[in-house]
């Protein structure tokens, strides 16, 4: 999914995963090494995170039930925590992706999804002989 932010009209992720179980938001990023620029994960019913075992700092919104940036944390390094008491949304992003979106509290996060070339999924599908 792509997030937006409206009140800026800047992109925040092209390419964010929707953690929305117990497991996804328990693994959360601790398997990777790095985010690459334009990823994100937005973890669903959250409102505190941690960066134990992390290697890499990242950028942090938390986000209320409408999408409304209640707090933004740029560049959370390894070993930390943060919390936002009555937020519903935490999007993780890679670090710099705060300012390089001129992301700020109280600004809206907007959902898209991506949809399929049409072009494609318009082909007919042949069977091989």
């Amino acid at each position: 999914m792509i997030l937006v932010n409206a009140t800026k009209k800047t992109v925040v992720s092209d390419h964010c995963r929707f953690a929305d179980s117990v497991l996804k938001r328990m693994v959360g990023l601790l398997d990777r090494r790095a985010l690459a620029q334009g990823e994100g994960l937005l973890l669903d019913r959250c409102y505190g995170i941690h960066t134990f075992f992390m290697r890499f700092s990242i950028d942090v919104l938390f986000l209320d039930k409408e999408l409304r940036v209640m707090r933004a944390v740029p560049a959370l390094p390894p070993f930390r925590t943060s919390v936002v008491k009555h937020a519903v949304y935490v999007l993780e992003l890679p670090a710099g992706s705060i300012e390089r979106s001129q992301t700020a509290a109280g600004d809206q996060i907007q959902m898209k999804t991506t949809v399929p070339d049409a072009s494609q999924s318009l082909k007919p599908q042949t069977a091989p002989r």
